[in-house]
């Protein structure tokens, strides 16, 4: 079937629509049983086909399907979704505004509802050598507890249970970053009190019981 691939490029012209990538940069992937579909090497996210994506073994690493070259990413993609069993999609961007400011050695945080509710579990890895065994698996143990990653010197990466939810993380990132710039130019950014965050938290884990209890009504 064709269908989670025609939507994995979908997201990928989004992206480079949404200016988070610039020419070959960026990759993404999406999990389709035991194979998962990656962005090859050398191509732009928003050129890309379905038959052009590299579909990849999980558990071996082994290209099974297509004839491109997957991302020099590959180990870091593979090394999340073993440690994730929940995840379906890794978009991993180079983010202009948010690369900025995580690598101005200023911590991104959460200045607006958005930020609390759609980046889930947020953290910052230093620097890694990119395309390196040593970044998949400090990506993959990292991932294991945070759902948005600010990569210093590198970008963005986020998982999701749906490729529409890791694409909401990305480009609600960056849209933090850009705000975050904003207030500093202005004046001083007013980060959330951490009290002010669980406060959000609460509305949402109120919403969710609310749903339960009518799905069962």
């Amino acid at each position: 079937m064709k269908l989670v691939r025609e939507e994995l490029v979908a997201y990928g012209v989004k992206i480079a629509r949404a200016g988070l990538v610039a020419g070959a940069g960026g990759n993404l992937s999406a999990r389709e049983g035991n194979i998962v579909w990656m962005k090859p090497s050398g191509f732009a996210l928003d050129e890309l086909a379905p038959d052009d994506l590299s579909g990849m073994d999980l558990a071996t690493g082994v290209q099974i399907q297509g004839i491109q070259k997957p991302t020099s990413e590959v180990n870091m993609h593979l090394a999340i979704y073993r440690k994730r069993p929940d995840v379906a999609a890794v978009f991993h961007t180079h983010s202009p505004w948010a690369s900025g400011v995580i690598s101005a050695g200023v911590e991104l945080k959460a200045m607006f509802a958005e930020f609390v509710n759609d980046l889930g579990r947020t953290g910052t890895l230093p620097y890694i050598t990119p395309t390196t065994q040593k970044l998949a698996d400090a990506m993959g143990d990292f991932a294991a507890t945070h759902d948005t990653i600010f990569m210093v010197n590198h970008g963005v990466l986020a998982v999701g249970v749906t490729m529409k939810q890791a694409y909401f993380r990305v480009v609600v990132t960056e849209d933090a970053a850009k705000s975050f710039v904003a207030a500093s130019i202005v004046g001083k950014p007013r980060l959330f009190t951490q009290a002010q965050i669980d406060d959000i938290l609460s509305l949402d884990a109120v919403k969710h019981r609310t749903k339960m209890v009518e799905k069962q009504n």
